[in-house]
């Protein structure tokens, strides 16, 4: 597509009228191109901007110096409630990429490297309690876990959820899994996907003879805007 063609294009899909084919298309192109995402963005902050002078009524008159002013205040408000429309939107796109990745490169789009908005350490000790963890709002989850069987093998990574009453449900996993030079096991989980509740992280190695599987209990919190451990 040239750029007048993606305008073009871009205004249709923000007032819904492109086919079910064209939609879809247009969708995967935003995973694919973070350009065309911004181009989206900066479209929607305008139309929600420009719709919201149009309803306070600054079209149709020149503003006095204190108008000027005033002619901001919607204009940020309006993008900031388009900034969060689209974040909830590309969110809801992106929701066939992984829950649980073995790098920062497998979740690259382009020249755009995702945030990591947390770091959650398991290690076994004695007589160690459940960590209560911050769930942020978005971005992505570091976790690093030290096996206490620490050779040169391959491991399998699993996240569960415990459910109500007690069952256990897989969220993700990831096979192939080595140790870094640290001695640590890494991964990267997708904020946005999980939920708040009770988490078991399960690493086991994947020659049967080589270890037993150990499991790390956490709980995640409610969501916040970023946390550490």
């Amino acid at each position: 597509m040239n750029a007048g063609s993606d305008f073009t294009t871009m205004q249709k899909f923000i007032v819904g009228r492109l086919s079910d084919d064209e939609h879809r298309a247009f969708e995967e192109r935003l995973v694919r191109e973070p350009a065309l995402v911004r181009e989206l963005e900066q479209s929607l902050r305008m139309r929600e901007g420009l719709q919201q002078l149009r309803t306070q009524g600054y079209f149709g008159r020149a503003p006095s110096r204190g108008g000027r002013l005033r002619f901001w205040a919607p204009a940020l408000a309006a993008a900031a409630v388009a900034g969060l429309a689209l974040f909830l939107w590309l969110s809801h796109v992106s929701a066939s990429s992984p829950i649980l990745m073995a790098s920062l490169e497998s979740r690259a789009a382009g020249d755009v490297t995702p945030s990591v908005a947390a770091h959650f350490t398991f290690a076994a000790f004695r007589g160690s309690s459940v960590p209560d963890l911050d769930l942020p709002r978005a971005g992505l989850i570091e976790i690093r876990a030290a096996p206490s069987t620490r050779q040169t093998i391959t491991y399998r990574v699993t996240l569960v959820r415990k459910q109500p009453g007690g069952s256990a449900a897989v969220v993700a996993a990831l096979t192939g899994i080595v140790l870094s030079a640290d001695g640590y096991l890494y991964c990267y989980a997708d904020a946005y996907r999980l939920m708040p509740g009770r988490y078991f992280l399960r690493v086991e190695p994947e020659t049967v003879t080589s270890g037993r599987a150990e499991e790390f209990p956490f709980k995640l919190g409610a969501r916040v805007t970023g946390s550490s451990r």
